[in-house]
């Protein structure tokens, strides 16, 4: 008989999640992966209008800036989803698949995509993505285990 983690998602949530991360996985990796930067780019552009839209200053709202903020939230969900369905394997365990995963994928724009530029702060930024969505399912995990501690001191 299999053991779950307490935490663990009943079966048909798990196959779900399982999907669900090999779905992004894929997409992230035509994404990341692709000849040219154009549409990543553009998403960029589009948060530095949101930033500027809110009303952040110019200076403070700028395409740097969107682009590292891109990069930490796209590897975030690899490492949310893959938390919910491998719920033993910590966030020092994603940040670090998170940081062999981002030099791997700038190693590769790097010698082998001519349209792309390798970039160290990329592997920054999505390292901490990766720590991140794992952290974010961790807290999750803490605030409802709290949850259930005092459903069941209430029931007393």
């Amino acid at each position: 008989m299999k053991v779950l983690h307490p935490m663990s998602p009943s079966p048909p949530t798990h196959r779900l999640l399982g999907a669900a991360l090999v779905v992004y996985s894929v997409l992230l990796g035509i994404a990341l992966l692709a000849p040219t930067s154009g549409t990543q780019s553009g998403m960029a552009s589009w948060v530095v209008d949101l930033g500027t839209w809110i009303g952040f200053a110019p200076e403070t709202a700028s395409q740097a800036r969107a682009e590292f903020l891109c990069n930490v939230a796209i590897l975030a969900p690899v490492s949310a989803l893959g938390s919910l369905v491998w719920p033993s394997t910590t966030w020092r365990d994603w940040t670090a698949y998170a940081f062999v995963i981002a030099v791997g994928v700038e190693a590769c724009q790097g010698l082998l995509l001519p349209g792309r530029t390798a970039s160290q702060v990329d592997i920054v930024a999505n390292t901490l993505g990766g720590l991140v969505g794992a952290v974010v399912v961790l807290a999750a995990r803490k605030g409802r285990e709290e949850l259930d501690r005092r459903a069941r001191l209430d029931e007393h």
